[in-house]
């Protein structure tokens, strides 16, 4: 599981990259704070508006591949209003990490009906620097 309780209530903003971040924004600020990772931005939530979601992964120039089983650090996307058009991130199975125009950044079950139906996909990407399981050296 990832700790993620000191994101827990960050405050949603449309195309926010902090302190006020949109679903993407906090993904981004999870992954460089506890990966030094820094996802590449795009032009803004707008994207995630229009573009489909492999298009969306490509917009941000990262390695992204398509899995069926989601994992710590993957990222799910969901199909709102007709089109994909939110993320969040896995923390533990079946929960993720995201925030919303409605909610500032907490967690909630991607299985739940309301996600579950709208899955659209799971990502992974591709990077050699995940910290190891506890346990697995």
């Amino acid at each position: 599981m990832i700790d993620v309780t000191e994101y827990i209530g960050l405050p949603f903003e449309s195309g926010g990259r902090g302190p006020r971040y949109d679903c993407w924004g906090i993904i981004r600020r999870v992954y460089a704070d506890h990966l030094d990772i820094e996802l590449p931005l795009h032009t803004g939530y707008a994207d995630t508006l229009t573009d489909d979601t492999s298009r969306l992964m490509v917009a941000a120039r990262s390695e992204w591949r398509e899995v069926t089983d989601p994992e710590p650090w993957d990222v799910v996307m969901f199909n709102v209003d007709g089109k994909p058009n939110h993320i969040g991130l896995v923390i533990a199975p079946g929960l993720m990490l995201h925030t919303t125009r409605h909610k500032d950044a907490c967690i909630e079950s991607f299985s739940a009906p309301q996600w579950r139906d709208r899955l659209e996909g799971i990502y992974r990407y591709d990077h050699d620097c995940r910290p190891p399981e506890p346990g697995s050296l």
